[in-house]
């Protein structure tokens, strides 16, 4: 029998996968296809439409509602306070890192993605703020990962 503090796990791992497979998918996959193609620019911002939709608002929304569910059942509010627990400390690492991705994703997809052949800064930008957006998503899979070690 599922729980309810299981689905959230599992969710919770399911928009990891979303979020961070279609990163990496879009690194070593699509990107170097699509550079050859004569209409590039049209199809990367199509890609980077649907993408943002489902990578950046519904990933990091159900991330963000399955790690609160997941700080309940696996930590309990009262104790996010108490930095002498070195779970707590890499959950806060964790946490920094996340809101790190959020504020990336926000300016890459709402800003610097939209406008990215608009003007080469844009672009470079883009680019940018992507590959910062992959570190900080791997390095929030390395604080999942040290917490199920315990912390």
């Amino acid at each position: 029998m599922l729980t309810f503090k299981e689905l959230a796990l599992f969710l919770h791992v399911l928009f990891a996968c979303i979020w961070v497979g279609g990163m990496l998918a879009l690194v070593f996959v699509v990107a170097p296809v699509l550079r050859g193609l004569k209409n590039r620019e049209e199809l990367f911002l199509t890609l980077g439409k649907r993408l943002s939709f489902y990578g950046t608002f519904l990933s990091l929304g159900g991330l963000f509602i399955t790690g609160l569910i997941n700080i309940h059942y696996l930590l309990g509010f009262s104790q996010l306070l108490d930095l002498s627990n070195p779970y707590t400390k890499t959950l806060w690492n964790k946490l920094f890192a996340f809101f790190g991705v959020v504020g990336v994703s926000l300016a890459h997809d709402l800003y610097f993605g939209k406008r990215a052949y608009e003007r080469k800064f844009n672009l470079y930008m883009a680019r940018f703020l992507g590959f910062l957006n992959l570190i900080l998503s791997l390095l929030v899979v390395f604080f999942a990962i040290k917490l199920r070690f315990g912390g």
